[in-house]
């Protein structure tokens, strides 16, 4: 072959090979797109949170914060465990927001069931003007009952308006005498179902939290996944909390009183940033 036939060829191979490799890029572009439809992605990217936990207000139990790029708000989260409220004198006792269980899946049976007081509790606190969040007390132990679970949540929230993500709460429920349905769950498949309420939440229209304590996110979650999602935390008698992860609202106490209820409340220090502060 000559040079010149030999210079063209080459040539021609070049291009064939440039060709070749849009294709493949295409394809794989396509493919990643594809999955991530099929997988219900979403962009759930969360602005970093950096508190200086010692500046902490700690001078009662109703925990403050504030610097020049964060403000706090004090509330509490509540279920039918709480009885009767008088939300009025939740509210005049500075109780700025609460967390009320909309419903959960029975530990043994798997049912969705709607938390006896939600409908009392969310009239309540609106009517006293505090922000309302819900959250849902998941035992899924699949893909599938944790969609259920998220659309289920979706559903019972038409025609109400709430002021924060919906969170997910799930935790090991301790049985005397029967079985819990978890038993069988490990990390992999516990974050799995996290982030798939998530993203059906998502699919919904309604952005997630993820309730976690410091035993959970060690041992049962996979924090790296699930702290794309902004993060409720569980930890009490400590001076702060602990989880090498940014978190957006700190549950510090469990044994908390407040006036207008008349059992142990959770208490929660939420942290928000500043208008401006991107």
């Amino acid at each position: 072959m000559n040079k010149r036939k030999i210079g063209s060829f080459k040539i021609m191979i070049g291009i064939l090979f440039l060709l070749f490799a849009i294709i493949s890029f295409g394809i794989i572009k396509y493919s990643q797109s594809n999955k991530n439809s099929n997988n219900e992605d979403v962009d759930n990217s969360v602005p970093t949170i950096s508190i200086k936990y010692d500046q902490i207000n700690k001078e009662t139990n109703k925990y403050s914060y504030e610097d020049d790029k964060y403000r706090s708000m004090f509330g509490i989260d509540v279920s039918e465990f709480q009885d009767d409220i008088d939300w009025k004198k939740v509210k005049d006792a500075g109780v700025e927001f609460v967390f009320i269980r909309i419903g959960r899946r029975g530990a043994t049976t798997g049912y969705l069931y709607e938390d006896e007081h939600f409908e009392v509790n969310y009239k309540g606190a609106k009517e006293n003007g505090l922000k309302v969040g819900v959250y849902f007390f998941s035992q899924a132990i699949t893909n599938k009952e944790a969609r259920d679970e998220a659309d289920w949540v979706a559903y019972h929230l038409k025609g109400k308006t709430i002021d924060f993500p919906v969170a997910y709460d799930c935790e090991e429920v301790i049985l005397q005498n029967e079985v819990s349905r978890m038993i069988s769950m490990d990390k992999e498949k516990l974050t799995m179902h996290a982030d798939t309420f998530c993203k059906r939440m998502a699919r919904n229209g309604y952005e997630s939290y993820i309730y976690t304590n410091q035993f959970w996110a060690e041992s049962m979650y996979d924090m790296n996944e699930l702290s794309k999602y902004p993060i409720w935390f569980a930890q009490y008698d400590v001076d702060e909390p602990t989880l090498e992860y940014p978190i957006e609202i700190w549950q510090y106490a469990d044994d908390g009183e407040i006036d207008g209820i008349d059992v142990p409340v959770d208490l929660n220090i939420m942290f928000i940033k500043k208008d401006g502060n991107n």
